[in-house]
């Protein structure tokens, strides 16, 4: 028998747990009094920012998320405390206490200081809907990816169908113009739901912080059958995608004109323009089949379910083109799924003769797809839409790629003709190690190189496994990886030119510049434009030479028999018209040192002479003064000259490195390019005549020449109210 004080314990504890749990139980969770139901709202930073709960029947929102009630104690100051637990197990504590009609103070664990709320009807910023007054484009099945498996349905009853099960729409509203806020309720469940559309095409779907995007089924929901991207399982390569509104084939975007499934065969009628072609496909099972397009042979495909392109089945040893440096163009065209973001879509070339990333944008439809036409001088390194789709890769002239990105499941696939090297580079990335700015900054020279050498160490390394475990990656890949490892480290390299006093002739020590000439320097990537680092490094170490070169004097001196020369040759050429005045001036000016030579000799020269002497030639030197300001044409004469002396200092710096002519070429065309740059004006004809006959490329002339040709329109332009130039007083 059970001694009596145990029922007594027991008692008690019946009893605690009264006082404890105060409130009705509904289900496995606490039903939460009237009286704490609503939006209870605080002042945020920012409009956007998450302003306070919405608490429930049985839960409390904390940052988008439904906790549920586990237990809830009334204490004596009249606060609730709250243990809260969500459907991933994770669990909070929240406090909440009334301080006024439709006021009170929340707090949750972590929080260093509970905040001031005030319960609204309608949450801030918030268009108030009923479950009815959902926009249309809601009211339809929603599938994600490509397998035609249907996510969410909303119905016009109110309703949502989720998750294999119905759910009721009790409230909605539409969130500062961007977001539709939804609470929706399944037996005791609840669930917050915020969608928005950043595409026609594309729903956002966030609940408990997890992000999924969904599309509405296909028209023609048979797509589903063969959706996706097939592979050539004898090449390797994507050669067909199918989607819900659209397929790809040759980098091109077709049609359905039809599509008859007969039996375990499926024919496909595509149209682009007025353009037909017949596709022929028949399911092995879940991820092959065999598919023959137009007139072609029947063919195992593979469907890709992968991020990236497997590894292609055969060697391939092609080098990358080099067409001699002669500007030509890359098309891009793209199909971007589930976008983050709607921006125009962007393409950076950097450019060895701007020093500059050239920037080439393009708009995307309400489908997600672009097309792209951007000049290239060869092939080329690009980087693709950075900062979204984020690729560095190669491209050829006179290439067509297609991109394909899904952003909700991170796959990246390119289809075209040279499309395997950019494939390849996707799917297998390089070691990333680096030596940061502030660890740089602290290290002396002769450190730094030794880390770098030891980062080339390991990603070569690093670089072998790759290659030993994919055999079959290309020469393409090969080469680009290597180079891309030698150039990543010679551009870090010399870019502590800058950390050496060059006004204290200070020179990076003897060791360092050996390892770059030695490892770095031969063997220069080909074509030049391959890699962007290349063209870093390059620029550095010619800088470097030419910063410990011997300083050349950069002045010059006219004597007055050589001013009143060039007055006349310019008169002579037709470019300036001499008053005799001013003939006579230039001729007294340029007898000044002869006659002050006589009265030297003839031992006239004293003060008093030489004031008279200076004084007779000021109105001389007030002529010269007036023609050389008159026109721009002596200064220009001079600066020409000055530049000619800077030009031509880096030009002999040029010819003296070990290279071949096309890359003097390209180095002399930058210099050039970024004279003009410098002095925002034409350069003298000169220079230009000295130009042509320094560089013989026509794309790379192209690139001073047209340069040229601006600032000589814009220095011959009038000015259309030369009044707007005169000072205004205010």
């Amino acid at each position: 028998m059970r001694p009596p004080y145990c029922f007594l314990l027991i008692g008690l504890l019946l009893l605690c747990s009264t006082q404890t749990i105060a409130f009705a139980q509904s289900g496995t969770y606490q039903t939460i009094p009237e009286s704490l139901r609503g939006y209870w709202q605080f002042k945020a930073d920012n409009v956007s920012d998450w302003n306070g709960p919405l608490i429930g029947e049985n839960f409390v929102e904390n940052y988008y998320v439904v906790f549920y009630a586990e237990q809830i104690k009334q204490e004596a100051d009249g606060s609730y405390f709250f243990h809260l637990r969500n459907q991933k197990g994770d669990t909070t504590e929240f406090r909440i206490t009334p301080t006024g009609n439709d006021a009170a103070t929340i707090w949750y664990k972590g929080w260093k200081e509970p905040k001031n709320c005030i319960r609204k009807q309608v949450p801030d910023h918030t268009e108030p809907l009923t479950p009815l007054t959902l926009p249309d484009r809601v009211y339809q099945k929603w599938v994600k990816g490509l397998s035609g498996k249907v996510i969410y349905e909303f119905t016009r009853d109110g309703k949502l169908l989720y998750d294999g099960k119905t759910w009721d729409i009790l409230s909605a509203g539409y969130f500062l113009n961007k977001e539709y806020r939804l609470l929706v309720k399944s037996g005791e469940s609840y669930k917050l739901l915020y969608l928005s559309f950043p595409l026609p095409k594309t729903m956002n779907v966030a609940a408990e912080l997890q992000n999924e995007k969904v599309s509405p089924i296909a028209s023609h929901p048979e797509i589903y059958a063969f959706a996706g991207c097939w592979i050539n399982q004898a090449t390797g390569d994507w050669r067909i995608g199918f989607f819900e509104d659209f397929a790809v084939y040759q980098c091109q975007f077709w049609d359905y004109e039809s599509i008859n499934t007969q039996k375990n065969q499926t024919t496909i009628i595509l149209k682009n323009g007025t353009e037909q072609l017949k596709v022929r496909l028949t399911r092995k099972d879940e991820t092959s089949c065999t598919l023959s397009v137009g007139k072609e042979k029947a063919q195992t495909y593979v469907l890709c379910n992968d991020k990236y392109l497997p590894d292609y089945p055969v060697a391939d040893t092609t080098p990358f083109v080099d067409n001699g440096y002669q500007t030509d163009s890359v098309t891009l065209i793209g199909y971007l799924r589930n976008l983050p973001s709607t921006r125009p879509f962007e393409v950076d070339v950097p450019d060895m003769i701007t020093n500059n990333e050239e920037e080439y944008t393009t708009e995307i439809d309400s489908l997600g797809r672009f097309t792209l036409r951007f000049p290239v001088l060869n092939s080329h390194n690009v980087f693709i839409d950075w900062g979204r789709t984020t690729i560095c890769t190669s491209v050829e002239p006179g290439e067509t790629y297609f991109l394909y990105v899904d952003f909700a499941d991170k796959k990246k696939l390119v289809m075209g003709e040279k499309a395997r090297i950019l494939n390849e580079l996707l799917a297998h990335e390089g070691l990333s190690e680096y030596i940061g700015y502030d660890e740089g900054e602290k290290m002396e020279n002769m450190e730094y190189l030794q880390k770098t050498q030891d980062i080339i160490r390991h990603k070569s390394e690093y670089r072998a496994k790759m290659l030993n475990d994919h055999p079959l990656l290309s020469h393409k890949f090969r080469y680009y990886t290597e180079q891309e490892i030698r150039y990543n480290a010679a551009r870090d390299l010399m870019q502590r030119r800058f950390s050496v006093d060059r006004n204290k002739q200070e020179h990076l020590q003897p060791k360092f510049m050996s390892y770059v000439d030695s490892a770095l320097y031969p063997r220069p990537v080909e074509p030049y434009t391959l890699l962007r680092d290349y063209g870093s490094f390059l620029r550095d170490y010619v800088g470097y030479i030419t910063d410990i070169a011997p300083a050349s004097s950069n002045r010059l001196t006219v004597t007055p028999q050589k001013m009143e020369m060039l007055y006349l040759k310019f008169e002579r050429d037709g470019k300036i018209q001499l008053s005799q005045e001013e003939k006579d001036a230039l001729h007294a000016f340029s007898n000044f040192e002869q006659e002050i030579e006589k009265m030297k000799a003839a031992n006239t020269a004293d003060s008093l002479t030489m004031a008279a002497y200076n004084k007779k030639m000021e109105p001389s030197i007030k002529t010269i003064q007036s023609l050389v300001g008159r026109d721009e044409i002596f200064n220009d004469y001079m600066m020409g000259n000055l530049l000619a002396n800077s030009i031509n200092r880096t030009l002999a710096i040029i010819d003296s490195l070990q290279m071949d002519e096309k890359l003097k070429e390209i180095l002399k065309a930058n210099c050039y390019y970024e004279m003009l740059q410098q002095t925002h004006k034409e350069l003298p004809d000169s220079l230009i005549n000295k130009f042509k006959a320094e560089v013989s490329n026509p794309s790379l002339q192209a690139y001073v020449l047209n340069q040229q040709g601006i600032y000589e329109e814009i220095s011959h332009k009038a000015i259309e109210y030369p009044e707007s130039l005169i000072p205004q007083n205010h």
